[in-house]
């Protein structure tokens, strides 16, 4: 299947064995795929011969394959087309490689809700094929992932330190979400490559100021830290190299500057590389995020969502330590 306004033809992208290969080992071990289950892939212009590559190692794996081409995103968060929500609500599987994330939008939703086993791969790279997270032991990934996890759901505040500053948040009421590359059971849905435990902190509880010095959505890897001022859950100031930059990525709306997550990396083949499907999951970083978490635990609808890393940083759950400088305590 093919779509919108642009069209790839079966011979006119390259894709290279190896990435097929690697393809076919995340469809048949991350998202447990057997012969005729149906399989949708969608894509974008930038990210065509990765799409083309989990398209051919479908067929492969004699799956019904199909593959779709949108316009990009503008931003993280924006809503696919139509077409593109009633393919990913019809499939068994769906893998999603975009040059911006599909991650928290409506139709990753709807298409869990109907059964399907969602992958995103937001921002992937040919190059992420070759070494890095996508390599990682998902056994001890999956494990570190739960134990995160548990200390996520159990939490009622959390505190994050680093650079000398500190932010706080509530977590009352809130589940963690495990994300940890493993999507075997219907409805199931999570990053590829992945590792990474998180959750919606409550509306309005986060205050103090976070210090991003790993990667961050629209901007890549800062040079120097970006500070960010946040009361009663929005941003009030950013200062540092990358805020004109930073704050183009959340000035459409107000939704767009409310924190909406904090997630903790758990995937120890992961580097910061300035593409925010890798970086978040860096084991022993944490990181924040602004705009949309409605589809996990939250109540901010909007569509956006913008990710600011933390490299090592002293993170506490109800005061007990669980990652200090880097390294997690589970």
């Amino acid at each position: 299947m093919t779509g919108d306004t642009t069209r790839s033809g079966p011979d006119e992208t390259d894709t290279r064995p190896e990435t097929v290969a690697v393809c076919q080992r995340l469809l048949e071990e991350n998202l447990g795929a057997t012969p005729n289950e149906t399989l949708v892939v969608v894509t974008d212009g930038p990210k065509r011969d990765i799409g083309r590559a989990l398209f051919e190692a479908g067929r492969a794996l004699e799956l019904e394959a199909g593959l779709l081409e949108m316009r990009p995103r503008e931003r993280s968060g924006v809503e696919p087309p139509e077409y593109v929500v009633s393919a990913m609500e019809i499939a068994d599987i769906v893998v999603c490689p975009t040059s911006t994330s599909l991650t928290h939008t409506r139709a990753r939703e709807r298409a869990c809700k109907s059964g399907a086993r969602v992958a995103t791969m937001p921002g992937i790279t040919p190059e992420m094929f070759d070494g890095g997270a996508i390599t990682a032991d998902y056994t001890e990934v999956k494990r570190l992932t739960a134990a995160i996890t548990e200390r996520l759901s159990n939490a009622s505040r959390a505190r994050i330190e680093s650079h000398g500053e500190r932010l706080t948040l509530g977590l009352d009421s809130r589940d963690g979400i495990p994300s940890d590359g493993v999507c075997r059971k219907a409805g199931s849905s999570g990053n590829l490559p992945s590792g990474e435990g998180y959750i919606a902190p409550v509306e309005g509880t986060a205050n103090g100021t976070l210090v991003v010095d790993g990667g961050i959505v629209g901007v890549g890897v800062v040079d120097e830290p970006l500070v960010i001022e946040i009361s009663n859950g929005r941003i009030v100031s950013v200062s540092g190299e990358s805020a004109e930059a930073f704050r183009d990525a959340v000035a459409d709306d107000d939704c767009a500057r409310r924190v909406c997550e904090l997630g903790i990396g758990t995937n120890p083949a992961a580097e910061i590389i300035g593409i925010v499907l890798e970086d978040e999951k860096v084991y022993g970083t944490c990181h924040a995020a602004f705009g949309d978490n409605a589809g996990f635990g939250g109540t901010i609808e909007c569509d956006s969502h913008v990710d600011g890393i933390v490299r090592e940083p002293d993170v506490y759950l109800d005061d007990e330590l669980v990652v200090s400088g880097g390294d997690l305590r589970v």
